[in-house]
C-alpha cells in the first residue's frame, strides 16, 4: 500500500501540461460493494498498470466517495491520458483483461450490468503542484464559473505558491487545476481543482477553511462558486511507468 500514487500525484511528475483526465462516476449496490471492489483492485489495476507500462494510459485511480447522498454515485474511476488524442484512441485497454489476468472482460465486467454508471467527464490538466507523497484522500472541488481564465491565472500566481510553501506542514501531498473539455453547456462543471492529503483529518480541516487555506490572500483572488466538493478516499490506483 505505501507504493500506491493518487493518480493525481502521477500528474505532477509530468512535464507535458495538456493531459487528459476522464471521471467516470459509478453508483454501485451495498450488496455488490465486496465483489465490485474485488474485481477493481485484483483484476481492473493490473489491466491498467498493462496499459501504463504499454504507454496506453498515464495512470488510473478507483476514488470512494466519504460522503455520498443515500442514493448518490459512491465511487469514481478516474482515467488519465498523455493527450486528447490518446483519450479518444486509446479508451479500450480495459478489453486486454484476457492476457493481463487471464479473465474475459465479458466475464469480468459482467457485474457492471447491476451498476449504475455516469458519463464520463473529460478535462485538461492546467497546474499541478509536484507531489510530495502519496496520498490517502483528495477533495475534488468543481465549479460551473464563466470566469475560468481569470481563475487559472490567480490560482497559478497566488495560490499555488502559497500551497508550495505551506503544504508540508499541513499534510497536503498534492495540488492541481483542470479545466472542462467535454460535455459543456447545460449546467456542467467549467473547472475543477483538486486537493490531496495524506489523511481524512487533515483534508477535513482544509475543508473547513483551516491548514493550508489560512493565509491565502483572498483580497487578490476572484470568488470560485464552488457547486460541488466531495472528499474521495483513494482505494487503489496505478504507479507511473518506470
Amino acid at each position: 500500500m505505501k507504493k500506491l500514487f493518487l493518480v493525481f500525484a502521477m500528474l505532477a511528475s509530468m512535464a507535458v501540461s495538456a493531459q487528459i483526465i476522464v471521471f467516470h462516476p459509478v453508483k454501485v449496490p451495498a450488496e455488490l460493494n465486496e465483489k465490485f471492489l474485488d474485481i477493481e483492485l485484483n483484476y481492473s489495476q493490473k489491466t491498467a498498470q498493462d496499459a501504463v507500462n504499454k504507454g496506453q494510459l498515464e495512470g488510473w485511480a478507483l476514488l470512494k466517495n466519504t460522503n455520498p447522498k443515500p442514493d448518490g454515485y459512491n465511487y469514481m474511476w478516474v482515467n488519465v491520458y498523455k493527450d486528447i488524442a490518446s483519450a479518444v484512441n486509446e479508451g479500450g485497454w480495459w478489453n486486454n483483461s484476457k492476457d493481463v489476468v487471464g479473465v474475459e472482460t465479458p466475464l469480468l465486467f459482467s457485474i457492471f450490468d447491476y451498476i449504475e454508471m455516469d458519463r464520463r467527464y473529460f478535462y485538461k490538466q492546467d497546474i499541478t503542484l509536484p507531489s510530495i507523497a502519496a496520498a490517502g484522500y483528495v477533495i475534488l472541488n468543481f465549479s460551473n464559473s464563466d470566469q475560468v481564465d481569470t481563475h487559472l491565472k490567480e490560482l497559478e500566481k497566488y495560490v499555488l505558491p502559497h500551497f508550495k510553501k505551506e503544504m508540508r506542514k499541513h499534510g497536503m501531498v498534492g495540488f492541481g487545476v483542470a479545466s472542462k473539455v467535454t460535455p459543456q453547456g447545460e449546467d456542467v462543471a467549467t473547472m475543477m481543482t483538486y486537493d490531496s492529503y495524506d489523511s481524512l483529518e487533515n483534508a477535513m480541516i482544509h475543508l473547513s477553511g483551516g491548514g493550508v487555506i489560512s493565509g491565502l490572500p483572498s483580497d487578490k483572488i476572484t470568488n470560485i462558486p464552488w457547486t460541488m466538493r466531495p472528499l474521495m478516499k483513494v482505494m487503489g490506483s496505478t504507479v507511473p511507468k518506470e
